[in-house]
């Protein structure tokens, strides 16, 4: 990757750190869904919810559309949903105390240095 690319990566990466929108994203995984059913499911403010499919449309994560009063959203990429699972892998490791190999995918015992 290049710096300039590098740093958007940084900006998406940002955009996705927030429990709620990481809860947009997986609640998008099986298609579009309105904003009610959105903040409905997660549990928050519609003001809230507003605030974070803003962010995520803002960097390109997900897409949004009307259809008469509701307005919808949607992944604007399915690959997302590979990035998702690659942190629920790596979570998991995490949580269990284990660290996945750099190069091998073994799991290790080794904390790296600090």
């Amino acid at each position: 990757m290049t710096t300039s690319e590098r740093e958007i990566a940084a900006k998406v990466l940002r955009a996705m750190g927030h429990p709620v929108r990481l809860g947009v994203l997986e609640a998008l995984r099986d298609g579009p869904k309105t904003v009610s059913d959105l903040f409905e499911e997660l549990g928050c403010s519609q003001s809230m919810m507003s605030q974070q499919l803003q962010t995520l449309e803002y960097h390109g994560l997900i897409a949004s559309y009307r259809d008469g009063r509701q307005k919808f959203c949607l992944l604007r990429n399915r690959d997302v949903l590979a990035m998702m699972e690659c942190l629920r892998r790596h979570l998991h490791a995490y949580l269990s105390g284990g660290v996945i190999g750099p190069v091998t995918g073994v799991p290790s015992e080794e904390e790296p240095s600090k």
